[in-house]
């Protein structure tokens, strides 16, 4: 197998099963892809601002997976239904998802100083 090949194959999305006790279920988290990455970057955005409710949204639409078949939980068209429930729950979901695509506030700060703006 080359190089390529390797990566390819390389089984590298985070994911972890976890307990949502206020829901009675159990849901597994998974980090998200490059893509899906990108799009709850292009898609959180309102202005020049991060909408911090749809950005949880979104982030649970792309993150949350039934832990029995594997396949996801919610669709786009779940998104005001999601913001209708427990914020804290859905903060706790969203932020366990966000940590493992990397990003978090922390990553985010570490990303800048690994890459800074150009001048």
């Amino acid at each position: 197998m080359n190089l390529r090949e390797q990566i390819f194959s390389a089984d590298d999305i985070a994911k972890e099963t976890i307990e949502v006790p206020e829901w009675g279920v159990s849901v597994e988290i998974r980090a998200m892809t490059a893509a899906e990455r990108a799009k709850l970057g292009e898609n959180a955005m309102v202005g020049d601002k991060t909408n911090v409710g749809l950005m949880y949204a979104l982030t649970v639409i792309a993150s949350v997976y039934d832990p029995e078949t594997g396949l996801p939980v919610f669709t786009d068209n779940d998104r005001e239904a999601i913001l209708s429930k427990s914020g804290s729950v859905i903060e706790r979901l969203a932020t366990k998802a966000l940590g493992y695509s990397g990003l978090t506030e922390k990553a985010v700060d570490e990303a800048g100083v690994r890459f800074p703006k150009e001048s």
